[in-house]
């Protein structure tokens, strides 16, 4: 018998035993406490990472998207510490906005343009950015009329969730009329993942209620 302890990505935790039998290791006291307390399903998804003795870091994902779930991510008014991935970006900058002048109007229609490859591949659809030096000194826009056409305008009072290979980046997104940009958690997100001038970004929309994009690269 082992006494471990199970680390959610909030940052609560749960004592468990891990029992080691004939058929294998399996937690016993404890177990359903989490389970309840996580409000564990049929179908969920988890991994278990052991990060020092007896300390395992689970994620629990979402077999439909295969991307962890929201409510896991965040307790009531917490997003985390700061060096977690999920956590709010307080060095973005929070006084750029960006002039409803520069690089024309992002409402336009005939800026954003289908994937049909991709929306015809898994129904999800998809926009491409390809980052220029105000997009690695500023901030990122989305397509307004991208979001318009596939999320609903009020999701934009709550944060967006970018998804890469497992790891989750908490967004916040302020718009005006015309434009949508990242208003907190760009910095963090583009200097994680080794963004550079010319780097060409995909956004795949993968869940439209609670907003989480999947995101890849093709780099310079």
């Amino acid at each position: 018998m082992f006494d471990c302890r199970l680390v959610m990505p909030c940052g609560r935790s749960w004592p468990v035993r891990l029992l080691n039998i004939v058929s294998g290791c399996h937690f016993h006291t404890g177990w359903a406490k989490f389970c309840l307390a996580n409000n564990i399903i049929h179908d969920d998804v988890l991994t278990f990472t052991m990060v020092d003795a007896g300390i395992f870091h689970v994620k629990r994902y979402n077999p439909r998207t295969g991307c962890p779930r929201l409510n896991d991510l965040q307790e009531e008014g917490v997003y985390g510490d700061s060096e977690h991935s999920c956590a709010p970006d307080v060095e973005t900058s929070d006084d750029y906005v960006p002039s409803d002048t520069d690089g024309g109007d992002s409402s336009d229609e005939e800026e954003y343009v289908p994937d049909p490859e991709v929306l015809a591949d898994d129904g999800c659809p998809t926009f491409t950015v390809t980052l220029d030096s105000s997009n690695i000194s500023r901030s990122l826009e989305i397509p307004m009329a991208f979001w318009r056409r596939h999320i609903r305008m009020i999701s934009l009072q709550d944060p967006v969730y970018f998804n890469i290979n497992g790891d989750s980046w908490f967004i916040v997104f302020d718009h005006s009329a015309t434009k949508i940009w990242v208003k907190r958690g760009w910095r963090r997100f583009k200097i994680a993942n080794n963004i550079v001038v010319g780097t060409r970004c995909h956004f795949k929309l993968i869940d439209r209620i609670d907003v989480q994009f999947y995101v890849w690269f093709d780099r310079p």
